[in-house]
């Protein structure tokens, strides 16, 4: 067994250059605490908005939001055909995303199918929360055209031929209402 050393002699740190780009810098002569200029972005002007900023919904948002309303209740065959519609809607093309939420919506069906009893089912929830975002093109803004779309997909599949009004095509047309009312200045 080596012994182990008394003392670790650690060099002393090189000289550093200052950096060319130090990232925001904070203005310590104004009168405002950092914690203002934080709100305003770190910005050195006097708190002008940034109008460029999208607040419109995406699709995968919307999704997930679809799954806060009915997490709890299991992927049904009309679920997935809205998810699978909306998610070509954001691919574009009618393109799937392999491994995307309209796969593992399809999946959760065929296993609902074979599931025994019902806590054995898969959710909603279990397909979408998290997932949207981070597995579909993130800059898709939801439109009345993707909301018609997923509603006309989840109808066809349903027995009753309706659209759940908590559902998936609830949720994109909501979210289409919302971005017609809050377009982004041009």
């Amino acid at each position: 067994m080596e012994a182990r050393p008394s003392r670790i002699e650690c060099p002393e740190p090189s000289e550093q250059p200052e950096p060319t780009n130090p990232g925001r810098v904070f203005d310590t002569e104004r009168t405002e605490s950092i914690t203002e200029q934080l709100a305003r972005g770190g910005s050195r002007d006097d708190g002008a908005v940034d109008e460029t900023y999208d607040t419109r919904v995406k699709i995968g948002e919307a999704l997930e939001g679809s799954a806060r309303a009915i997490g709890d209740k299991p992927v049904e065959r009309s679920h997935a055909a809205a998810i699978c519609a909306a998610e070509a809607c954001a691919v574009g093309g009618g393109g799937a995303i392999p491994g995307g939420v309209a796969e593992r919506a399809r999946a959760a069906v065929a296993a609902n199918a074979r599931a025994a009893r019902g806590e054995d089912k898969v959710t909603m929830a279990d397909v979408l929360t998290w997932e949207s975002t981070t597995k579909l093109p993130t800059g898709k803004a939801v439109t009345s055209e993707v909301a018609a779309a997923a509603a006309e997909a989840e109808a066809a599949n349903d027995p009753r031929g309706k659209t759940d009004p908590r559902g998936v095509s609830a949720a994109l047309d909501m979210a289409a209402k919302h971005n017609s009312e809050h377009e982004p200045a041009a």
